[in-house]
């Protein structure tokens, strides 16, 4: 595939303070990196490497061995959603546990998960008679999912209990749960699904998991065996609030594309589709070699910011599949060939997710172009 003139640059480093800072925030339990969607944009397998023992002493592509050496900045295991993405990892050399939060899909599924020693999690019906069928049923390290009050995967308390206490030959390794509100930090609702959660008391001492990013930043009660940091682990803030001023989170990825253009536009000229932005006055424009089909959004209002040369500048117009233009009032200096920063340490991407009416989420894993990765 084409990818043109974007580049995205993959701090490892930062990644690693970050996962160091979810451990101390997490009261030192163990922690499940959480790489679904590609980890969220910056390329699961390096993610992975960049998280296991010994990476600062490889490159980021280079298998790493087991080892029990004690670091805050490795993790404990990883969290992916499918099978695909749970044996890209074994197969590029990752031997840390790997949680599997979708589960099978099929019951062959559940045969490669006990082949390959991933964790599914079982959250249905159905996925629960492929296991409790399964002739290595007493094998399969899996983690029972339960819906505190998320309402979406999981079953409820209740028939979790029921299905723990039953006499099913199944191995049950953990028990997990997910919060619906833990980003809304006045919102009593993640109390009641931690005591739902909390409510189910299995016969046998199973591992738990709770807290996700925006409960390891600010629900201390979700503590548990294992918690799931992700989108903390790239530098972004997931709750309704600054950060406390003991939290830093170090942003990872840093996305830029070229100048292509610099006009000087007379006043009233329009800009773009359906001359949405006239210029007030006589001024410099630019055109960025980015668009919506590299992953920008296609409606930015106008607050929306990129960086150049550390000034911020105006994006303005519409946003074209292929480009993009800003107001270079603020550096007439400009040229083609200049770096513009769409997000990273100089332009947070909250800011820019902010004006496109969305979050940064979307914008990580929508990004597409060239991938860099720095390790110093």
């Amino acid at each position: 595939m084409n990818r043109r003139s974007v580049t995205i640059t993959v701090n490892l480093p930062a990644l690693r303070q970050n996962l160091a800072t979810a451990r101390r925030l997490s009261g030192g339990c163990r922690q499940f990196a959480t790489i679904k969607a590609d980890a969220y944009g910056h390329g699961a397998v390096a993610v992975a490497h960049a998280l296991s023992p010994r990476a600062s002493k490889r490159q980021y592509s280079e298998p790493a061995s087991a080892t029990n050496e004690p670091t805050v900045a490795v993790a404990d295991g990883f969290a992916v959603v499918t099978l695909e993405e749970a044996l890209e990892l074994r197969q590029s050399g990752i031997r840390q546990a790997i949680l599997v939060l979708q589960g099978p899909q099929n019951g062959e599924s559940a045969s490669q998960m006990k082949r390959h020693q991933f964790w599914p999690v079982i959250h249905d019906r159905h996925q629960y008679e492929w296991f409790r069928q399964h002739p290595d049923c007493g094998e399969l390290r899996a983690w029972l999912k339960v819906d505190s009050g998320m309402g979406r995967l999981g079953f409820q308390p209740e028939e979790a209990a029921r299905i723990l206490a039953s006499d099913d030959k199944v191995f049950w390794s953990g028990l997990m749960t997910h919060f619906a509100c833990a980003d809304e930090t006045g919102n009593p609702f993640t109390e009641q699904q931690v005591s739902r959660f909390n409510g189910v008391q299995p016969p046998m001492a199973l591992q738990r998991s709770m807290a996700n990013s925006a409960a390891v930043l600010a629900w201390p009660i979700s503590r548990a065996d294992w918690a799931r940091p992700g989108i903390m682990l790239y530098g972004c803030n997931p709750l309704d609030r600054e950060l406390a001023n003991d939290v830093v989170l170090h942003p990872v990825m840093t996305v830029e594309a070229p100048l292509i253009s610099v006009k000087l536009m007379k006043r009233g000229a329009g800009i773009g589709y359906a001359q949405a932005w006239r210029c007030p006055e006589d001024m410099p424009i630019g055109y960025v070699a980015a668009g919506y089909r590299d992953g920008i959004p296609r409606v930015l209002d106008e607050s929306a910011r990129v960086s150049i040369a550390g000034c911020q500048c105006p994006v303005v117009g519409r946003v074209s599949m292929d480009s993009f233009a800003v107001d270079l009032r603020q550096v007439p200096e400009a040229r083609v060939g200049d770096a513009v920063e769409l997000w990273g340490k100089n332009n947070p991407i909250d800011e820019l997710a902010r004006a496109a009416g969305t979050i940064s989420y979307e914008l990580l894993t929508s990004i597409r172009g060239k991938r860099i990765y720095i390790d110093r």
